[in-house]
Protein backbone atom coordinates (compact mmCIF):
# COMPACT_ATOMS: atom_id res chain seq x y z
CA UNK A 1 0.00 0.00 0.00
CA UNK A 2 2.64 2.42 -0.08
CA UNK A 3 1.67 3.35 -3.63
CA UNK A 4 -0.27 6.28 -2.24
CA UNK A 5 0.90 9.68 -3.18
CA UNK A 6 -1.23 13.07 -2.26
CA UNK A 7 -3.16 13.08 -5.84
CA UNK A 8 -4.14 9.52 -6.04
CA UNK A 9 -4.77 6.43 -4.09
CA UNK A 10 -2.61 3.34 -4.45
CA UNK A 11 -4.41 0.40 -6.10
CA UNK A 12 -4.58 -1.34 -3.03
CA UNK A 13 -6.45 1.34 -1.48
CA UNK A 14 -8.16 2.37 -4.47
CA UNK A 15 -9.40 -1.98 -4.26
CA UNK A 16 -10.50 -1.90 -0.70
CA UNK A 17 -12.29 1.63 -1.31
CA UNK A 18 -14.14 0.11 -3.88
CA UNK A 19 -15.00 -2.79 -2.15
CA UNK A 20 -18.21 -1.57 -0.69
CA UNK A 21 -19.64 -1.96 -4.30
CA UNK A 22 -19.99 -5.59 -4.32
CA UNK A 23 -22.41 -5.53 -1.38
CA UNK A 24 -24.24 -2.17 -3.49
CA UNK A 25 -24.48 -4.48 -6.48
CA UNK A 26 -25.37 -7.91 -4.37
CA UNK A 27 -28.57 -5.44 -2.25
CA UNK A 28 -29.27 -4.21 -5.89
CA UNK A 29 -29.68 -7.32 -8.12
CA UNK A 30 -31.39 -8.84 -5.60
CA UNK A 31 -33.98 -5.99 -5.72
CA UNK A 32 -33.51 -5.33 -9.00
CA UNK A 33 -34.05 -8.86 -10.46
CA UNK A 34 -34.38 -11.78 -7.97
CA UNK A 35 -36.63 -10.21 -5.85
CA UNK A 36 -39.80 -9.45 -8.09
CA UNK A 37 -39.42 -13.51 -8.89
CA UNK A 38 -38.88 -14.62 -5.32
CA UNK A 39 -41.90 -12.40 -3.65
CA UNK A 40 -44.07 -13.64 -6.27
CA UNK A 41 -43.02 -17.37 -6.19
CA UNK A 42 -41.41 -18.02 -2.80
CA UNK A 43 -43.30 -14.94 -0.76
CA UNK A 44 -46.95 -15.50 -2.03
CA UNK A 45 -47.43 -12.09 -3.42
CA UNK A 46 -48.91 -10.98 -6.70
CA UNK A 47 -47.05 -8.98 -8.91
CA UNK A 48 -49.00 -5.93 -8.36
CA UNK A 49 -48.22 -6.38 -4.64
CA UNK A 50 -44.27 -6.86 -5.22
CA UNK A 51 -44.18 -3.78 -7.71
CA UNK A 52 -45.85 -1.40 -5.23
CA UNK A 53 -43.08 -2.76 -2.42
CA UNK A 54 -40.35 -2.25 -4.72
CA UNK A 55 -41.74 1.34 -5.27
CA UNK A 56 -42.21 1.87 -2.17
CA UNK A 57 -38.75 0.75 -0.96
CA UNK A 58 -36.95 3.31 -3.03
CA UNK A 59 -39.71 6.22 -1.98
CA UNK A 60 -38.32 5.23 1.33
CA UNK A 61 -34.69 5.37 0.11
CA UNK A 62 -35.45 8.91 -1.60
CA UNK A 63 -37.29 10.28 2.08
CA UNK A 64 -34.27 9.66 4.15
CA UNK A 65 -30.91 9.74 1.43
CA UNK A 66 -30.98 13.16 2.08
CA UNK A 67 -31.14 13.43 5.43
CA UNK A 68 -28.14 10.90 5.81
CA UNK A 69 -26.42 12.74 3.28
CA UNK A 70 -26.79 16.30 4.85
CA UNK A 71 -26.07 15.27 8.33
CA UNK A 72 -23.03 13.03 7.24
CA UNK A 73 -21.60 16.42 5.40
CA UNK A 74 -22.70 18.24 8.36
CA UNK A 75 -21.48 16.76 11.42
CA UNK A 76 -17.97 15.39 12.02
CA UNK A 77 -17.04 13.09 14.45
CA UNK A 78 -13.55 11.99 15.68
CA UNK A 79 -13.43 9.04 13.46
CA UNK A 80 -14.59 11.54 10.04
CA UNK A 81 -17.26 12.66 8.57
CA UNK A 82 -18.21 8.90 6.45
CA UNK A 83 -16.72 6.19 8.22
CA UNK A 84 -19.19 6.14 11.40
CA UNK A 85 -22.61 5.87 9.05
CA UNK A 86 -20.90 3.08 7.07
CA UNK A 87 -20.39 0.48 10.46
CA UNK A 88 -23.60 2.24 11.99
CA UNK A 89 -25.34 0.63 8.96
CA UNK A 90 -23.81 -2.91 9.21
CA UNK A 91 -26.06 -4.37 11.71
CA UNK A 92 -29.64 -2.83 9.80
CA UNK A 93 -28.00 -4.11 6.78
CA UNK A 94 -28.01 -7.85 8.00
CA UNK A 95 -30.58 -7.56 10.18
CA UNK A 96 -33.11 -6.57 7.22
CA UNK A 97 -31.35 -9.20 5.00
CA UNK A 98 -32.58 -12.09 7.59
CA UNK A 99 -36.42 -11.14 7.00
CA UNK A 100 -36.26 -10.66 3.15
CA UNK A 101 -33.87 -12.73 1.83
CA UNK A 102 -35.74 -16.01 4.22
CA UNK A 103 -38.60 -17.57 4.51
CA UNK A 104 -39.85 -18.10 7.88
CA UNK A 105 -43.16 -19.45 9.23
CA UNK A 106 -44.42 -15.78 10.21
CA UNK A 107 -43.21 -14.16 6.49
CA UNK A 108 -45.94 -11.97 5.02
CA UNK A 109 -46.49 -8.44 3.34
CA UNK A 110 -46.10 -6.87 6.93
CA UNK A 111 -42.75 -8.30 7.94
CA UNK A 112 -41.79 -8.20 4.51
CA UNK A 113 -42.24 -4.40 4.93
CA UNK A 114 -40.66 -3.93 8.05
CA UNK A 115 -37.62 -5.99 7.27
CA UNK A 116 -37.71 -4.35 4.05
CA UNK A 117 -37.16 -1.04 5.48
CA UNK A 118 -34.86 -1.56 8.07
CA UNK A 119 -32.67 -3.40 5.09
CA UNK A 120 -32.92 -0.40 3.19
CA UNK A 121 -31.52 2.24 6.04
CA UNK A 122 -28.50 0.37 6.58
CA UNK A 123 -28.16 0.37 2.88
CA UNK A 124 -28.40 4.23 2.62
CA UNK A 125 -26.19 4.74 5.45
CA UNK A 126 -23.47 2.95 3.67
CA UNK A 127 -24.32 3.91 0.26
CA UNK A 128 -24.83 7.85 0.63
CA UNK A 129 -22.06 8.44 2.91
CA UNK A 130 -18.93 6.47 0.58
CA UNK A 131 -20.41 7.62 -2.34
CA UNK A 132 -20.11 11.36 -1.00
CA UNK A 133 -16.56 10.24 0.54
CA UNK A 134 -15.81 8.75 -3.23
CA UNK A 135 -16.62 12.41 -4.87
CA UNK A 136 -14.32 13.95 -2.46
CA UNK A 137 -11.37 11.49 -2.69
CA UNK A 138 -9.77 12.93 -6.08
CA UNK A 139 -8.11 15.76 -6.16
CA UNK A 140 -7.52 15.99 -9.45
CA UNK A 141 -10.05 15.20 -12.46
CA UNK A 142 -7.96 12.52 -13.50
CA UNK A 143 -8.15 10.86 -10.38
CA UNK A 144 -11.50 11.43 -9.88
CA UNK A 145 -12.73 9.79 -13.83
CA UNK A 146 -9.98 6.64 -11.66
CA UNK A 147 -12.07 6.45 -8.58
CA UNK A 148 -15.67 6.44 -10.77
CA UNK A 149 -14.08 3.49 -13.02
CA UNK A 150 -12.62 1.63 -10.14
CA UNK A 151 -16.11 1.47 -8.26
CA UNK A 152 -17.95 0.88 -12.03
CA UNK A 153 -15.10 -2.18 -12.06
CA UNK A 154 -15.88 -3.36 -8.75
CA UNK A 155 -19.69 -3.22 -9.17
CA UNK A 156 -19.43 -5.23 -12.23
CA UNK A 157 -16.90 -7.83 -10.78
CA UNK A 158 -18.76 -8.02 -7.63
CA UNK A 159 -21.74 -8.66 -9.74
CA UNK A 160 -20.43 -11.01 -11.34
CA UNK A 161 -18.88 -13.13 -8.30
CA UNK A 162 -22.68 -12.69 -6.56
CA UNK A 163 -24.06 -14.36 -10.06
CA UNK A 164 -21.92 -17.54 -10.07
CA UNK A 165 -23.36 -18.72 -7.09
CA UNK A 166 -27.21 -18.55 -8.25
CA UNK A 167 -25.63 -19.40 -11.68
CA UNK A 168 -24.02 -22.61 -10.44
CA UNK A 169 -27.09 -23.75 -7.96
CA UNK A 170 -29.35 -23.19 -11.16
CA UNK A 171 -27.39 -25.13 -13.45
CA UNK A 172 -25.35 -27.37 -11.61
CA UNK A 173 -27.58 -28.13 -8.58
CA UNK A 174 -31.26 -27.49 -9.75
CA UNK A 175 -31.77 -25.33 -7.05
CA UNK A 176 -34.88 -22.81 -7.26
CA UNK A 177 -35.43 -19.26 -6.94
CA UNK A 178 -36.13 -19.29 -2.96
CA UNK A 179 -33.01 -20.84 -2.38
CA UNK A 180 -30.86 -19.04 -4.84
CA UNK A 181 -32.24 -15.90 -2.99
CA UNK A 182 -31.74 -17.18 0.34
CA UNK A 183 -27.54 -18.20 -1.12
CA UNK A 184 -27.82 -14.13 -2.31
CA UNK A 185 -28.40 -13.55 1.39
CA UNK A 186 -25.93 -15.43 3.28
CA UNK A 187 -23.41 -13.76 1.04
CA UNK A 188 -24.30 -10.57 2.30
CA UNK A 189 -24.37 -11.37 6.26
CA UNK A 190 -20.97 -12.18 5.58
CA UNK A 191 -19.48 -9.82 3.59
CA UNK A 192 -21.14 -6.45 5.00
CA UNK A 193 -19.20 -6.81 8.54
CA UNK A 194 -15.69 -7.57 6.36
CA UNK A 195 -15.62 -4.71 3.55
CA UNK A 196 -16.65 -2.63 6.04
CA UNK A 197 -14.11 -3.70 8.62
CA UNK A 198 -11.72 -3.12 5.39
CA UNK A 199 -13.05 0.35 4.70
CA UNK A 200 -12.93 1.94 8.03
CA UNK A 201 -9.71 0.38 8.60
CA UNK A 202 -7.66 1.03 5.98
CA UNK A 203 -8.90 4.50 3.84
CA UNK A 204 -8.46 8.16 5.29
CA UNK A 205 -11.09 10.71 4.70
CA UNK A 206 -9.58 13.40 2.72
CA UNK A 207 -8.77 16.75 4.32
CA UNK A 208 -10.51 19.08 2.67
CA UNK A 209 -11.03 23.12 3.43
CA UNK A 210 -12.90 24.04 6.27
CA UNK A 211 -16.73 23.80 5.73
CA UNK A 212 -19.06 26.77 5.63
CA UNK A 213 -21.51 25.47 7.87
CA UNK A 214 -23.41 28.04 8.00
CA UNK A 215 -24.80 26.84 4.52
CA UNK A 216 -24.88 23.75 5.61
CA UNK A 217 -26.78 24.37 8.61
CA UNK A 218 -30.23 24.68 6.58
CA UNK A 219 -30.68 21.30 4.64
CA UNK A 220 -33.12 23.04 2.64
CA UNK A 221 -31.45 25.74 1.32
CA UNK A 222 -28.45 23.13 0.66
CA UNK A 223 -30.20 21.19 -0.92
CA UNK A 224 -31.71 24.44 -3.18
CA UNK A 225 -28.38 25.57 -3.74
CA UNK A 226 -27.42 22.28 -5.40
CA UNK A 227 -30.24 22.16 -7.62
CA UNK A 228 -29.54 25.33 -8.70
CA UNK A 229 -26.62 24.35 -10.56
CA UNK A 230 -26.73 24.48 -13.86
CA UNK A 231 -24.14 21.70 -14.49
CA UNK A 232 -26.43 19.47 -12.57
CA UNK A 233 -29.93 19.58 -14.07
CA UNK A 234 -29.17 17.95 -17.08
CA UNK A 235 -27.31 15.19 -15.53
CA UNK A 236 -30.16 14.85 -13.12
CA UNK A 237 -32.20 14.45 -16.16
CA UNK A 238 -30.08 11.89 -17.46
CA UNK A 239 -30.00 10.19 -14.25
CA UNK A 240 -33.39 9.80 -14.39
CA UNK A 241 -33.91 8.34 -17.94
CA UNK A 242 -31.11 5.82 -17.32
CA UNK A 243 -33.14 4.80 -14.34
CA UNK A 244 -36.29 3.83 -15.53
CA UNK A 245 -34.88 2.15 -18.87
CA UNK A 246 -32.30 -0.27 -16.67
CA UNK A 247 -34.75 -0.87 -13.43
CA UNK A 248 -37.49 -2.03 -16.28
CA UNK A 249 -35.44 -3.80 -18.06
CA UNK A 250 -34.15 -5.86 -15.13
CA UNK A 251 -37.09 -6.34 -13.37
CA UNK A 252 -38.32 -8.08 -16.12
CA UNK A 253 -35.26 -9.85 -17.23
CA UNK A 254 -35.90 -13.08 -15.64
CA UNK A 255 -39.62 -13.22 -16.66
CA UNK A 256 -37.88 -12.29 -20.31
CA UNK A 257 -35.86 -15.28 -20.23
CA UNK A 258 -37.38 -17.70 -18.37
CA UNK A 259 -41.07 -17.49 -19.68
CA UNK A 260 -40.86 -15.37 -22.77
CA UNK A 261 -38.27 -17.08 -24.54
CA UNK A 262 -38.67 -20.49 -22.52
CA UNK A 263 -35.38 -20.66 -21.41
CA UNK A 264 -36.23 -22.09 -17.93
CA UNK A 265 -33.59 -22.29 -15.98
CA UNK A 266 -31.52 -19.61 -17.62
CA UNK A 267 -32.14 -16.99 -16.47
CA UNK A 268 -29.37 -16.19 -13.60
CA UNK A 269 -26.62 -18.30 -15.67
CA UNK A 270 -27.68 -15.70 -18.76
CA UNK A 271 -27.52 -12.35 -16.47
CA UNK A 272 -23.90 -13.78 -15.37
CA UNK A 273 -22.69 -14.07 -18.92
CA UNK A 274 -24.05 -10.05 -19.63
CA UNK A 275 -22.01 -8.80 -16.28
CA UNK A 276 -19.15 -10.53 -17.80
CA UNK A 277 -18.86 -8.81 -20.71
CA UNK A 278 -19.43 -5.63 -19.01
CA UNK A 279 -16.22 -6.47 -17.16
CA UNK A 280 -14.37 -6.64 -20.27
CA UNK A 281 -15.85 -3.45 -21.46
CA UNK A 282 -15.87 -1.02 -19.20
CA UNK A 283 -12.12 -0.26 -18.55
CA UNK A 284 -12.18 0.08 -22.04
CA UNK A 285 -15.15 3.18 -21.64
CA UNK A 286 -13.14 4.33 -18.86
CA UNK A 287 -9.62 5.19 -21.34
CA UNK A 288 -12.19 6.24 -24.26
CA UNK A 289 -13.69 8.86 -21.73
CA UNK A 290 -11.10 10.58 -20.70
CA UNK A 291 -10.12 11.31 -24.20
CA UNK A 292 -13.46 11.84 -25.66
CA UNK A 293 -16.30 14.43 -25.36
CA UNK A 294 -18.40 12.70 -22.99
CA UNK A 295 -22.03 13.86 -24.42
CA UNK A 296 -20.74 12.40 -27.45
CA UNK A 297 -20.12 8.94 -25.78
CA UNK A 298 -23.45 9.39 -23.79
CA UNK A 299 -25.27 9.96 -27.74
CA UNK A 300 -23.57 6.83 -28.82
CA UNK A 301 -24.15 4.38 -26.02
CA UNK A 302 -28.02 5.47 -26.67
CA UNK A 303 -27.79 4.97 -29.89
CA UNK A 304 -26.77 1.90 -29.77
CA UNK A 305 -29.02 0.46 -27.62
CA UNK A 306 -32.01 2.24 -29.60
CA UNK A 307 -30.70 0.05 -32.13
CA UNK A 308 -30.50 -3.49 -30.47
CA UNK A 309 -33.02 -3.17 -27.39
CA UNK A 310 -35.82 -3.62 -30.14
CA UNK A 311 -34.55 -6.83 -31.28
CA UNK A 312 -35.74 -8.49 -27.82
CA UNK A 313 -39.72 -8.06 -29.46
CA UNK A 314 -37.97 -10.52 -32.61
CA UNK A 315 -35.79 -13.76 -30.78
CA UNK A 316 -37.36 -17.02 -30.90
CA UNK A 317 -38.38 -18.98 -27.93
CA UNK A 318 -36.19 -21.93 -27.03
CA UNK A 319 -33.31 -20.32 -29.39
CA UNK A 320 -30.76 -19.80 -26.41
CA UNK A 321 -27.82 -19.02 -29.57
CA UNK A 322 -29.84 -15.83 -30.48
CA UNK A 323 -30.43 -14.56 -27.14
CA UNK A 324 -26.94 -15.02 -25.95
CA UNK A 325 -25.24 -13.19 -28.85
CA UNK A 326 -28.46 -10.21 -28.26
CA UNK A 327 -27.69 -10.13 -24.31
CA UNK A 328 -24.22 -9.97 -25.45
CA UNK A 329 -24.60 -7.04 -27.94
CA UNK A 330 -26.83 -5.13 -25.10
CA UNK A 331 -24.06 -4.99 -22.74
CA UNK A 332 -21.63 -3.61 -25.01
CA UNK A 333 -22.35 -0.27 -23.73
CA UNK A 334 -23.81 -1.27 -20.26
CA UNK A 335 -22.50 0.95 -17.79
CA UNK A 336 -20.73 3.60 -19.72
CA UNK A 337 -24.23 6.25 -18.78
CA UNK A 338 -23.76 5.91 -14.63
CA UNK A 339 -20.28 5.59 -15.51
CA UNK A 340 -20.07 9.58 -16.95
CA UNK A 341 -22.45 10.76 -15.07
CA UNK A 342 -21.03 9.71 -11.35
CA UNK A 343 -17.27 11.27 -12.75
CA UNK A 344 -19.56 14.72 -13.97
CA UNK A 345 -21.19 14.88 -10.07
CA UNK A 346 -17.97 14.28 -9.18
CA UNK A 347 -16.52 17.45 -11.16
CA UNK A 348 -19.47 19.62 -9.72
CA UNK A 349 -18.96 18.53 -5.81
CA UNK A 350 -15.01 18.66 -5.61
CA UNK A 351 -15.40 22.59 -7.67
CA UNK A 352 -17.49 23.36 -4.44
CA UNK A 353 -15.21 21.96 -1.91
CA UNK A 354 -12.84 23.51 -2.94
CA UNK A 355 -14.19 26.74 -2.26
CA UNK A 356 -14.80 25.30 1.25
CA UNK A 357 -18.55 23.90 1.02
CA UNK A 358 -18.41 20.09 2.26
CA UNK A 359 -21.40 18.77 -0.01
CA UNK A 360 -20.11 15.47 -1.88
CA UNK A 361 -22.67 13.57 0.05
CA UNK A 362 -25.19 15.84 -0.55
CA UNK A 363 -24.13 15.95 -4.37
CA UNK A 364 -24.30 12.34 -4.42
CA UNK A 365 -28.22 12.45 -2.59
CA UNK A 366 -29.63 14.33 -5.20
CA UNK A 367 -28.66 11.89 -8.19
CA UNK A 368 -29.44 8.86 -5.99
CA UNK A 369 -32.62 10.23 -5.00
CA UNK A 370 -33.40 10.69 -9.10
CA UNK A 371 -31.71 7.71 -9.77
CA UNK A 372 -33.95 5.52 -6.73
CA UNK A 373 -37.01 7.29 -8.01
CA UNK A 374 -36.49 6.23 -11.63
CA UNK A 375 -35.76 2.76 -10.43
CA UNK A 376 -38.34 2.48 -8.16
CA UNK A 377 -41.19 3.86 -10.91
CA UNK A 378 -39.60 1.92 -14.03
CA UNK A 379 -39.46 -2.11 -11.95
CA UNK A 380 -42.85 -0.83 -10.73
CA UNK A 381 -44.34 0.24 -14.46
CA UNK A 382 -42.58 -3.18 -15.81
CA UNK A 383 -44.15 -5.62 -13.26
CA UNK A 384 -47.78 -4.30 -13.51
CA UNK A 385 -47.70 -4.54 -17.54
CA UNK A 386 -46.63 -8.34 -16.89
CA UNK A 387 -49.27 -8.43 -14.49
CA UNK A 388 -51.96 -6.61 -16.52
CA UNK A 389 -51.64 -8.68 -19.18
CA UNK A 390 -51.96 -11.99 -17.12
CA UNK A 391 -48.67 -13.58 -17.20
CA UNK A 392 -48.53 -16.52 -15.01
CA UNK A 393 -44.93 -16.68 -13.39
CA UNK A 394 -42.63 -19.64 -15.02
CA UNK A 395 -45.53 -20.53 -17.52
CA UNK A 396 -42.65 -21.42 -20.11
CA UNK A 397 -44.00 -22.39 -23.51
CA UNK A 398 -46.81 -19.78 -23.94
CA UNK A 399 -46.94 -17.57 -26.37
CA UNK A 400 -49.21 -14.67 -27.67
CA UNK A 401 -50.16 -11.41 -25.30
CA UNK A 402 -48.41 -12.71 -22.26
CA UNK A 403 -45.12 -13.44 -24.08
CA UNK A 404 -45.15 -10.06 -25.83
CA UNK A 405 -45.99 -8.10 -22.85
CA UNK A 406 -43.15 -9.37 -21.19
CA UNK A 407 -40.96 -8.56 -24.15
CA UNK A 408 -42.58 -5.05 -24.26
CA UNK A 409 -41.65 -4.45 -20.48
CA UNK A 410 -38.29 -5.54 -21.13
CA UNK A 411 -37.14 -3.34 -24.26
CA UNK A 412 -39.90 -0.90 -24.84
CA UNK A 413 -38.43 1.73 -21.46
CA UNK A 414 -34.90 1.45 -22.45
CA UNK A 415 -35.65 2.72 -26.21
CA UNK A 416 -37.61 5.24 -24.67
CA UNK A 417 -35.19 6.18 -22.20
CA UNK A 418 -32.46 6.47 -24.65
CA UNK A 419 -34.46 8.93 -27.43
CA UNK A 420 -35.25 11.22 -24.10
CA UNK A 421 -31.37 10.99 -23.62
CA UNK A 422 -30.30 11.83 -27.26
CA UNK A 423 -32.81 14.75 -26.46
CA UNK A 424 -31.47 16.22 -23.81
CA UNK A 425 -27.72 15.94 -25.04
CA UNK A 426 -29.03 17.34 -28.22
CA UNK A 427 -30.07 20.26 -26.53
CA UNK A 428 -27.19 23.43 -26.55
CA UNK A 429 -27.11 24.69 -23.65
CA UNK A 430 -26.46 21.21 -22.34
CA UNK A 431 -23.94 20.40 -25.09
CA UNK A 432 -22.20 23.89 -23.23
CA UNK A 433 -22.25 21.83 -19.89
CA UNK A 434 -20.85 18.71 -21.02
CA UNK A 435 -17.86 20.64 -23.25
CA UNK A 436 -16.82 22.33 -20.02
CA UNK A 437 -16.88 19.25 -18.36
CA UNK A 438 -14.89 17.23 -20.91
CA UNK A 439 -12.29 19.85 -20.61
CA UNK A 440 -11.28 19.11 -17.02
CA UNK A 441 -11.92 14.78 -17.63
CA UNK A 442 -9.41 15.45 -21.02
CA UNK A 443 -6.59 16.27 -18.94
CA UNK A 444 -6.95 12.17 -17.80
CA UNK A 445 -5.54 11.38 -21.18
CA UNK A 446 -2.15 12.68 -19.87
CA UNK A 447 -2.31 11.85 -16.63
CA UNK A 448 -0.17 8.34 -14.93
CA UNK A 449 -3.83 7.24 -13.25
CA UNK A 450 -5.12 6.24 -17.12
CA UNK A 451 -4.29 2.71 -16.42
CA UNK A 452 -5.45 2.79 -13.05
CA UNK A 453 -9.03 0.76 -13.82
CA UNK A 454 -7.50 -1.24 -16.54
CA UNK A 455 -4.98 -2.30 -13.50
CA UNK A 456 -7.67 -2.80 -10.92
Amino acid sequence: MRADSPERLGLARLAIFSLPMVLVMTIEIAWRTYLPSFFATGAGLSLGTAGALLMAARLFDSAIDPIIAWASDRFPTRYGHRRPWLVAGVPLIMIGVVGVFFVWPWTGLASLIASGLLLHLGYMMLVTPHGGWALEIGRTPAERLRVMGAKSWFAVAGMIAILVLPAVLERGLGVGRQGQVAALGVTLLLLCPLVVFLVVRYIAEPVLPRTRADELANPLQLFAGILREPALRPIMLLYLFAGLAESSSAAAFLFFVEDALSLEGWGSTLLLLQCAAMLVTLPLWTRIGARMDPGRLLMLAYGWQIAIAPLALLLPAGALGPTLAFLLLRSLFAGVDFLLLRAMVADVARNAAATGLRHGASCYSVSNITLKLAMGAGAWLALSLISASGAQVLATGEAGAQGLAIRVAYALPTVIGSVLGLLVLSMGKWLEVASGVSVSVGAYAGSDGAEGVAGT
